[in-house]
């Protein structure tokens, strides 16, 4: 179906119809705001680029551990079309004496902690590397919804299978971080502290607005007919606007990203870090100042949540942070939280900055 009869077909505002139709030629609409959005990420993308500054950090040796399979039970996860998931992780160090589980951003999977898990590991941590479903080899169902409380039980039912009541420590990256989150409301108890990396927080970031917008993207790849074209359509959007590499996802990637974005309750995710901060529960909280998809606002925001402190709060309290790294700008601590702020790394600090961030995770392991 040709794109434009597709928009009047779904009775889409006229505003966003010729948003999208500029956006699929190549070109801007000033007063788009859509346009506004896409532009502002995809120049912020091209002023700093990490493959650029590779020779001045110390990157750990990438560590691709065998993908190991568990079967999952669906009885808790709204599916009806299939009794098991057939879920994917990683286990390194499967004899450590610590328990840490990490979950990708969105596109994304066990790939993005191969810089940092290794370092864990060989500290002596157990490190399971989740994949949702749609992500990396875990295939997703049909009828799989990414709510908070799915992805959740998805999680705690593959720990479970493979011998995990309880984790000491629970990392996300980006999107990640709103799935691991949703667990002191689903799971009290299960986590006993967080490291949150590049996170989403109490509202929609400046890759995720509009927010109408995207929902209404992740609802039309559920449609029969505009399923195709609205996922052609995706794709052009995530791989030059916003530099993800096509050729590195799996089938369906940016439909299931797109769909696991527009499922994002920020008001349950608000719940949820108000929860972690009441209960003292320790946190690191991870930020890059030129991340080019969460802008410091919401940085600010997670902090005073989580009874940390803002930017400005760290700025007055501190002086000359990280002289001896040339890349952190301030590491603060609030009892058992810390915050670490770099001034490289953009949106990846979980890769960039691999070898500080995995020191702050085993200082706060032992403190435990």
């Amino acid at each position: 179906m040709h794109i434009a009869r597709l928009w009047k077909r779904l009775r889409v505002p006229a505003s966003v119809r010729d948003s999208y139709s500029h956006l699929q030629h190549g070109l801007i609409r000033k007063a788009s705001p859509i346009h506004q959005c896409v532009r502002h990420i995809s120049i912020d993308a091209c002023r700093w680029n990490p493959e650029d500054r590779r020779g001045q950090i110390d990157l750990p040796t990438p560590i691709d551990p065998e993908v190991q399979y568990v079967n999952v039970q669906t009885k808790n996860l709204g599916v009806t079309s299939v009794d098991y998931i057939k879920a994917s992780y990683t286990d390194e160090n499967p004899t450590g004496s610590a328990i840490a589980i990490a979950v990708h951003g969105s596109p994304g999977s066990h790939y993005d902690f191969r810089y940092m898990a290794p370092l864990l590991s060989e500290a002596g941590v157990r490190v399971i590397r989740i994949n949702l479903p749609g992500f990396g080899p875990t295939i997703k169902p049909p009828d799989f919804i990414y709510s908070p409380v799915n992805k959740a039980n998805f999680m705690a039912e593959l720990l479970e299978s493979i011998g995990i009541k309880k984790v000491d420590i629970a990392i996300g990256h980006s999107m990640g971080c709103g799935a691991i989150t949703s667990f002191p409301s689903t799971h009290p108890g299960f986590v006993s502290s967080y490291a949150l990396l590049a996170s989403c927080g109490t509202r929609p970031h400046r890759s995720l607005r509009p927010f109408p917008i995207i929902k209404l993207f992740a609802n039309m790849v559920n449609l029969p007919v505009i399923d195709k074209p609205s996922g052609a359509l995706l794709r052009l959007v995530y791989s030059k606007f916003l530099g993800f590499k096509l050729d590195k996802l799996v089938k369906n990637e940016i439909e299931n990203s797109q769909r696991l974005c527009g499922a994002m309750d920020f008001d349950f995710n608000a719940k949820n870090l108000k929860l972690l901060g009441d209960q003292k529960t320790p946190v690191i909280l991870g930020f890059g100042l030129n991340d080019h998809m969460v802008e410091h606002a919401i940085f600010d925001e997670m902090s005073s949540v989580l009874g940390l402190r803002t930017l400005s709060e760290m700025l007055a309290l501190t002086n000359d942070q990280g002289n001896e790294n040339p890349h952190l700008a301030y590491d603060v601590a609030t009892g058992k939280s810390r915050q670490l702020v770099f001034r490289s790394s953009g949106h990846y600090i979980q890769k960039f900055h691999a070898r500080h961030i995995a020191k702050a995770i085993l200082h706060l392991l032992h403190d435990l």
